[in-house]
């Protein structure tokens, strides 16, 4: 593998990019404090965009050769991210999560995005596995995964613990490089 870090990636309607300071008050309106984007994920929603820049100046300060954490923005601002969130070096695999504003669902968006990430790790980096998993009551999720070529690999029992204390399943998708390059 070649670590190359959080590099710019376009789209046909999106910038991926790494997180800038100025991204607070756009991450604050367009999902951070929004409960319907939070409902299925482990962190609740911000209460103030204090909270939102202290986030964001934290990942402008960190931004390494190996790591990847993209700002999705569309239309000039910024609606969500996407990143690698656990790495296996030794396996050549990694776990990619996604988040995006509700006003921005069911556009394709986060498909179009996880999509250039995907292409980005495994023909710029060299991973040989990507996986995801989403909350077993997040079906649209998965959606998102089936429509990116990942293949359905099992649930995982009382996986993740909700911001609301619940434990929930969670169902777990993946795609090897020769099966997205085949496919791509």
């Amino acid at each position: 593998m070649r670590h190359l870090g959080t590099n710019t990636i376009d789209t046909a309607r999106l910038c991926l990019r790494r997180y800038r300071l100025d991204d607070a008050a756009d991450m604050f309106r367009n999902y951070a404090n929004d409960p319907r984007v939070t409902k299925f994920l482990s962190w609740q929603p911000y209460d103030d965009i204090e909270d939102v820049q202290k986030f964001i100046a934290n990942q402008v300060a960190n931004y390494p050769d190996d790591k990847y954490h993209w700002a999705i923005e569309y239309q000039g601002q910024m609606i969500g991210g996407i990143s690698v969130i656990r790495m296996d070096e030794k396996n050549h695999s990694c776990e990619l999560g996604y988040c995006i504003g509700h006003d921005f669902w069911g556009l394709g968006l986060t498909t179009e995005a996880t999509m250039a990430v995907l292409q980005y790790l495994f023909c710029q980096v060299g991973y040989h596995r990507v996986f995801a998993k989403h909350d077993v009551d997040n079906p649209a999720s998965g959606k998102v995964m089936q429509n990116c070529g990942m293949v359905y690999e099992g649930r995982l029992r009382e996986h993740y613990r909700r911001h609301d204390g619940v434990f929930s399943d969670a169902l777990i998708y993946g795609i090897l490089r020769k099966d997205f390059c085949h496919s791509s």
